[in-house]
């Protein structure tokens, strides 16, 4: 067997194939010797088939029932049925990939190389033809050096070396070993950049390939989508990806809905992201199920509204949908300065995904293409924080690129049952004055959006026991019993009302009617309330203020004066 296995080494080394089977026949038995990758067939289970064993990268057995014939048939009908796909360069890749014209002078891109924040850049002539590669270093070290009004070309690392998105992880490994480059760009058959291939990339897959190395990370089958979103909407999201599927778009179901089917709570808020054009793929659904589409092109978005047509014509069993679902272009973006409206350019998944608040948030589920179908995405460990039940952050300047942020993470936090991880919560402290430059309109949104949640109180407590409340403005606070105040609210329908106005239009006015009188109008201004909005929020705190006065049996209505 010694001999057998020798032999077995020999010719992997020779031949490096994906999977190597050496059947020996002797004269009473048959020694099978597997060798494997480990990833496109597991060798330990061909060797199962005949009583034998092993792992994912080597197996053996001893054949005493079966002829020779046999044996070899056995292994072809098993490798047919259950050999995985190769791995390729399209798998590890990112789409929508930035690029340096080679004419431009280094001081013009630095700063287009430092907002978007990636290490390496594909130099690009005229028609989009590669011809290098420049690096931040090299960028950073030109200007350093005085040399800001050198061309990029003059710098670059020179070269057109690209790969094809059907090229083996073997070719890549090769061209990143000879060239030295640790971004690959990755071009079509007819020479149109898509995008570029990583070090990191290779470094993720070559961890996938040791699950023992990695803690593993499980995927979202169809049935727990069925179990939490219900049957029609589950067959939806199929039929959705199924047209991704032969339409060869790369989609996914990203957000707050992953997150949700994760901890088994409905969620019909359903995002998409489309790597490509969203709007002509929601377009090219609505052609196939009707529907209305209402896009957004600046940022490639669009939102299709469901009617009883899509259903019908998508054979659901019920209308039980929700009003509409989105679809976004996966994109990256930057901030010109802090608290800055984010700048948004085209990306990847990974980039998409790269610019959301919570890393909880930051989870997508693949749809298409249908090998990688249900597989969950996971690049900032947000698996492992709701495990924990944590609210992370993504990188340490988040806070400071988006204060409202801070809101949202309590806002989770009390809503999910889940505790703001330390370090997040040492950023927030950090972060804290920078909730001065946000716009009243924005901070109002967001404490809406709070004041929607079912228990409001307990949050807007916490957010002015963290500061927060009081660096949106130094009056603004609230009651010790504002959760009280807050619920009594939500009980309790006077008569003399005939609609019952919203439960944040309420909470608004409990909150104002808690403040100094004197410091409503500030308050109200820096919310950005305006109109008989901030009148009525002001005769709020007057009415709470002269309280004991209306209240008093010896005064007639005729002396109540408010001041």
């Amino acid at each position: 067997m010694t001999e057998i296995n020798s032999v077995a080494h020999l010719l992997q080394d020779a031949l490096d194939p994906e999977g190597l089977f050496l059947l020996v026949e002797m004269p009473d038995v048959i020694q099978l010797v597997c060798r494997a990758n480990g990833e496109t067939v597991h060798a330990g289970n061909v060797a199962g088939l005949f009583g034998g064993g092993g792992h994912a990268y080597a197996g053996a057995a001893t054949i005493k029932v079966t002829t020779l014939d046999q044996a070899i048939d056995i292994i072809w009908r098993y490798l047919e049925e259950k050999v995985h796909p190769v791995t390729c360069v399209r798998d590890l890749m990112s789409y929508g990939v930035q690029t340096i014209d080679a004419n431009k002078r280094v001081e013009d891109v630095i700063r287009q190389m430092r907002q978007v924040g990636h290490e390496g850049f594909p130099v690009v002539e005229d028609g989009g033809q590669v011809v290098g590669l420049i690096t931040r270093r090299i960028a950073d070290r030109a200007i350093d050096h005085k040399l800001g009004y050198m061309r990029v070309r003059d710098v670059m690392l020179e070269g057109n070396i690209t790969l094809k998105p059907d090229d083996s992880v073997a070719t890549l490994e090769r061209v990143m070993v000879e060239s030295g480059w640790g971004q690959i760009p990755v071009i079509d058959e007819y020479g149109k950049l898509l995008g570029i291939v990583t070090r990191t990339d290779l470094i993720n897959y070559w961890a996938k390939r040791h699950p023992s190395a990695i803690e593993h990370k499980p995927i979202i089958s169809q049935q727990q989508c069925e179990q939490v979103l219900g049957t029609t909407v589950a067959d939806m999201i199929v039929r959705i990806a199924e047209h991704a599927q032969t339409t060869n778009y790369s989609l996914f179901l990203v957000g707050g809905v992953v997150r949700d089917l994760l901890l088994y709570r409905r969620n019909l808020d359903i995002d998409f992201v489309v790597e490509g054009d969203a709007i002509a793929f929601a377009e090219s659904l609505q052609e196939r199920y009707g529907g209305t589409i209402h896009s957004y092109r600046p940022f490639g978005t669009a939102k299709w509204l469901l009617d009883e047509e899509v259903v019908h014509r998508m054979g659901l069993k019920s209308d039980d949908l929700p009003h509409h679902i989105d679809f976004a272009t996966a994109r990256n973006e930057f901030y010109e300065h802090p608290t800055a409206l984010p700048t948004v350019y085209r990306g990847s998944i990974k980039l998409d995904l790269q610019r959301r608040d919570f890393t909880i948030n930051a989870l997508a589920v693949q749809l298409s293409p249908t090998q990688a179908m249900w597989q969950i995405i996971d690049y900032y460990n947000g698996l492992q924080d709701l495990n924990r039940r944590l609210i992370r952050v993504l990188h340490s300047l988040s806070f400071v690129d988006d204060p409202t942020r801070m809101l949202r993470a309590y806002r989770f936090a009390f809503r999910l049952g889940f505790s703001i991880e330390p370090r997040t919560g040492k950023l927030i402290d950090t972060a804290l004055p920078m909730l001065r430059r946000i716009t009243g309109t924005r901070l109002k949104n967001e404490l809406t959006l709070i004041l929607k949640e079912e228990h409001p109180g307990p949050i807007l407590r916490a957010l002015q026991n963290r500061q927060i409340l009081y660096h949106i403005h130094p009056q603004l606070r609230v009651s010790t019993d504002i959760d009280m105040q807050l619920t009594k609210a939500r009980q309790i329908k006077p008569a003399w009302l005939t609609d019952t106005p919203p439960i944040e239009h309420l909470s608004w006015h409990i909150i104002f009617g808690n403040l100094n009188e004197d410091a409503t109008p500030d308050i109200c201004e820096r919310l950005g309330f305006s109109g008989e909005t901030a009148r009525s929020l002001h005769q709020a705190a007057l009415l709470v203020q002269n309280m004991d006065e209306i209240l008093n049996p010896e005064k007639r209505p005729s002396e109540i004066v408010p001041h």
